[in-house]
């Protein structure tokens, strides 16, 4: 996987906020403009690879900041042909379920939308993993954009560990009701 590395000696805090990470970066590298050296940005898969995320985390987990978060751009790919609207969301052995319908990011000085951020829980029920795995999905607006065609589907995801419970299925369990039947006495 390539990446944006940081100068050697640097912190490995990084706490970019929404804003930043879609103007600073996302839109910097879709633009093809150089990118802050501020923060390891790594580029790799995401959707619809094979590999697992704690496999992906493994791999990179020194690129980490603060042992919590990995940062990667990566490209989505539509899930049934060019034109479909539909995305790509398997990863390994499951799949990132979405958890909101999403945030629209606003520029703080022109309230102006800049994008938007998703999140997603890594699901795959039977495992160990199930709902251990977040992903935050930066996306850029098209109007910020002078040719929106040539996006090439870029995304920007912040990759976690869930280290909180993750949610339980609820299920509602109904028990039968005892049901008397009352059958009249008759006497002849």
């Amino acid at each position: 996987m390539a990446s944006t590395k940081l100068p050697s000696g640097a912190s490995k805090k990084f706490k970019p906020t929404d804003e930043e990470l879609i103007q600073d970066f996302l839109l910097n590298k879709i633009n093809g403009r150089p990118l802050p050296n501020n923060g390891t940005i790594l580029e790799g898969e995401m959707f619809g690879t094979e590999k697992n995320p704690w496999e992906i985390w493994e791999e990179n987990v020194e690129n980490s900041y603060d042992g919590k978060d990995l940062y990667f751009f990566t490209t989505l790919k539509r899930k049934f042909s060019t034109n479909s609207l539909r995305m790509v969301r398997t990863i390994g052995l499951g799949s990132w379920e979405g958890e909101d319908i999403g945030k629209e990011i606003m520029a703080n000085k022109t309230n102006q939308r800049i994008g938007m951020r998703k999140r997603y829980r890594f699901e795959k029920s039977g495992t160990s993993h199930d709902g251990g795995w977040i992903l935050h999905q930066y996306s850029i607006d098209s109007s910020l954009l002078p040719n929106p065609s040539n996006m090439n589907n870029y995304v920007l995801c912040r990759f976690r560990k869930n280290n909180s419970k993750p949610r339980q299925k609820k299920r509602k369990i109904v028990a039968p009701e005892t049901v008397a039947t009352v059958i009249p006495f008759i006497a002849y």
